[in-house]
């Protein structure tokens, strides 16, 4: 008499459905996976350029805040007739004060002379070891922002606004109360900031 033998496990067209179901479901997995990496990246980036704002935000605060109108001598020890300028080479120069000395490692005042520029699509803070620089004096540079289209510097006097100023010892302080800064960005975002200038 035969015994009736049970035959156990998958056949191949399940084997190739129970398959096809696994790679769909890899496919899936593996794109939401790709969009979670894609998309913090994008975040991380976004992060970085507004922490770059921010710190530039800040430096311009810092230094119209401790903005002094003073006089100073050129590298070769010529007088500077103004006091501060912008708008022609650079975007903006002036004296500032309460600049720190870390550690007392070397002797040296609290002034400084500070330019910003733009370059190459860069916001550059363009400072000098001293107010009254020799003629090796060197510059030191700091990259606030870059990939922008455009910087525009706009000089609040009253009630309007002039691309150009030069302050000198005859014009009075309190004709100057600030400055606006538009800055373009490559992707075609705008930014624009208003610092007031101390008195």
């Amino acid at each position: 008499m035969r015994r009736a033998h049970s035959q156990s496990g998958f056949t191949l067209v399940e084997m190739l459905i129970a398959l096809f179901v696994f790679a769909l479901i890899s496919i899936g997995t593996m794109s939401a996976l790709m969009n979670t990496i894609r998309g913090k990246a994008q975040v991380s980036e976004r992060l970085d350029g507004l922490q770059d704002i921010e710190t530039a935000r800040s430096l311009l605060k810092a230094d119209m805040s401790s903005l002094i109108l003073r006089p100073t001598r050129d590298a070769y020890g010529g007088d500077n007739k103004n006091l501060m300028e912008g708008g022609v080479d650079t975007l903006l120069t002036f004296t500032r004060t309460g600049r720190i000395n870390p550690g007392g490692l070397e002797t040296r005042g609290d002034l400084q002379r500070v330019s910003y520029v733009f370059e190459q699509g860069k916001l550059i803070r363009r400072s000098l070891a001293h107010e009254n620089p020799a003629p090796l004096t060197p510059e030191l540079d700091r990259v606030l922002l870059d990939d922008l289209r455009t910087a525009e510097l706009l000089f609040v006097k009253g009630d309007y606004k002039e691309r150009q100023i030069f302050i000198t010892q005859e014009i009075p302080e309190e004709e100057f109360s600030g400055i606006e800064l538009t800055l373009e960005f490559e992707g075609g975002q705008r930014l624009t900031q208003y610092f007031e200038v101390s008195s």
